[in-house]
């Protein structure tokens, strides 16, 4: 793609909508809207591609929303997943894992943007996006001269999508976070060339007392590693690379170890956490920016995705009469499902020793486990209303 973007809005009227934060929530929202004829501004503080903490697997309903937008080459290009093999208590145990593809961020993030754009939206990389308490959104390049003063904007909604370390809506106290008690953190990497790289199509979860790590190999061969960790623990045992490094020895995985000592780690803020409100006015928070319920369950881009449209109605609100309000009713039922989900998960992360039996018998019932890490996964839901997409 074309990372210089635009450098700044081509006309003085003020868009319709301003998008902050370019990843999949981010950027299928500002597709579906372009796609439904509003003046759209994207911004995101980084420069595209660039590599992010991630478990890069895209489950069914984010395949369909890609192939609306005439990215089907992408699903076609990633890996489908068929198994995980869960490790945790010194066992391991398999499970049919069907209907998920891994693919990296670096490919993903860059075409949803390119898609954006075709749909007449405008990127700008680079900048920082402030919503202030009037509903306008303050813009300042990341490589401004200090003291050049800000654009502002006046947009008629903005969708707020900039996930679990954004500061947009840093003055914004009725949008403030809750953050869960005794709370883990992410952090991850992408390493090459490891000599036991999980096979394509395989999803390991390691599980441990310091947390859990989840490994699969994406489209260009690289080896995508995920993880969830105490503080505590991993301070204890030396930091976020001699803590995974040590799980992934553990597990039999030397090569991968040697090369998470060296590997260059990227991290989150604590993960469980829920905004007071996820729509305020003219403002709607979307994907991480509105809430994350840990732990991983291979389902946060493509949930995301089904945020970026599930919005659109609710910002079309906010720009016809100014109020989004009704999003934080809509929001809470869409996660509903997932925070379930993710409960039971957690379970079985968090007592691998009393869940492991269990897991082992349904590897040996592969109808049933195939069910089940489905639901676990979110591939047994109906996959979003992608058709006004555009």
């Amino acid at each position: 793609m074309d990372d210089a973007g635009d450098p700044f809005m081509t006309s003085s009227r003020d868009p319709d909508v301003v998008v902050i934060g370019a990843g999949p929530a981010g950027a299928t929202a500002a597709c579906t809207l372009g796609g439904r004829g509003h003046r759209v501004l994207l911004v995101d503080r980084a420069s595209f591609p660039r590599a992010k903490v991630c478990g890069c697997c895209l489950a069914s309903s984010g395949q369909d929303i890609l192939r609306s937008l005439g990215l089907g080459d992408l699903v076609d290009d990633g890996v489908p997943l068929e198994t995980t093999v869960v490790h945790g208590a010194g066992r391991s145990t398999t499970l049919p894992f069907p209907g998920s593809v891994t693919l990296s961020r670096e490919r993903l993030d860059p075409a949803l943007i390119d898609a954006a754009r075709r749909r007449g939206v405008e990127f700008l990389p680079r900048t920082r996006a402030i919503v202030t308490d009037r509903d306008e959104v303050e813009l300042r390049p990341l490589d401004a001269t200090t003291g050049v003063p800000a654009d502002h904007l006046r947009p008629k909604a903005i969708v707020v999508a900039d996930g679990l370390g954004g500061r947009a809506l840093d003055d914004r106290p009725e949008f403030h976070w809750r953050i869960a008690g005794r709370n883990r953190f992410g952090v991850g990497t992408v390493v090459k060339d490891v000599r036991d790289a999980p096979r394509r199509g395989e999803l390991l979860m390691l599980t441990d007392r310091a947390g859990y790590l989840g490994v699969a190999t994406l489209e260009d061969g690289r080896v995508d590693l995920a993880a969830a960790l105490h503080p505590e623990r991993t301070r204890i045992g030396g930091g976020p690379a001699a803590t995974c490094a040590r799980i992934l020895r553990e597990a039999g995985l030397p090569g991968l170890a040697a090369a998470a000592v060296t590997a260059k780690w990227r991290g989150t803020p604590s993960l469980t956490r829920t905004r007071r409100r996820v729509a305020a006015g003219r403002v709607c928070c979307i994907g991480d920016a509105g809430g994350y319920a840990e732990p991983f369950t291979g389902e946060g881009m493509s949930w995301g995705m089904e945020a970026g449209v599930a919005v659109a109605p609710f910002v079309e609100a906010a720009i016809d009469d100014g109020d989004a309000h009704a999003w934080n009713r809509a929001h809470a039922r869409l996660l509903s499902a997932r925070r379930r989900r993710c409960r039971t998960v957690a379970f079985a992360i968090r007592h691998p020793r009393a869940a492991m039996p269990v897991m082992r018998l349904l590897g040996r019932i592969p109808r049933i486990g195939r069910r089940l890490a489905g639901i676990a996964s979110g591939q047994s839901r109906p996959a979003a209303d992608a058709g006004a997409l555009g």
